[in-house]
């Protein structure tokens, strides 16, 4: 993970089986942090072949210093072409200025990232409503600009932590995760937060099997 003194970034992921669909790239070029989440249609060897193909696409695409709804468009357009088997890949893609703060981001059909700030209160990011990468070629992405505050925390996580499930069925949730995120104290590292959360969702469904690949990806400043 990348030793920068704007940032304190780790991620984890655990698939539900052996292989799965989940992914999450990052790097650093030009003082500005470029990162991606997310999460493909489908289990098994067939969406860990289009998250592969999904990551490495986002570096490529990312390194010519395309704005984020242009990543993300091209990434779209890319995997549309051919696309008979109807995979797609839900995406959240930002890019930080490390010297501004400034947040540019391009939702496609991910889950809402989760923004702490330093006092502890919490907000969920709804961006604008694009769809899946890999379902409508040419589809007019939307990016947008969030100005952060140093002290705040970007946490970017997949499904799988808001829909994993006790023994009765119910979902941990966006307001449990929330919750949770006022309750830890802004002063932990990303890896003692993530653990924290993974604790909380290991809590939550017991015994019960893990139904889904698990991404989470926290972004300190």
């Amino acid at each position: 993970f990348p030793g920068h003194e704007n940032i304190d970034l780790h991620a984890v992921y655990h698939p539900a089986k052996e292989v799965g669909g989940d992914l999450y790239d990052f790097f650093v070029k030009d003082r500005t942090l470029y990162f991606a989440i997310g999460d493909v249609s489908g289990k098994g060897v067939p969406a860990a072949l289009y998250m592969a193909i999904t990551r490495s696409a986002f570096r490529f695409i990312a390194g010519l210093g395309l704005p984020v709804d242009g990543v993300v468009t091209k990434i779209n357009n890319a995997f549309c072409d051919g696309n008979d088997s109807g995979m797609f890949v839900t995406m959240f893609v930002g890019r930080i200025n490390l010297d501004t703060l400034e947040l540019q981001y391009c939702n496609a059909g991910h889950n809402p990232i989760l923004i702490i700030n330093k006092d502890g209160s919490t907000r969920y990011l709804h961006a604008k409503p694009n769809i899946a990468a890999g379902l409508f070629e040419n589809f007019p992405y939307q990016g947008e600009i969030l100005q952060l505050e140093k002290g705040s925390r970007l946490l970017i996580y997949t499904d799988g932590v808001s829909e994993a499930e006790d023994r009765e069925n119910n979902q941990y949730g966006e307001d449990r995760l929330e919750r949770f995120a006022q309750n830890e104290s802004p002063a932990e590292s990303s890896e003692e937060f993530i653990s924290n959360l993974i604790s909380s969702v290991k809590n939550f469904t017991g015994n019960n099997p893990q139904n889904d690949d698990i991404t989470i990806m926290s972004i300190k400043l």
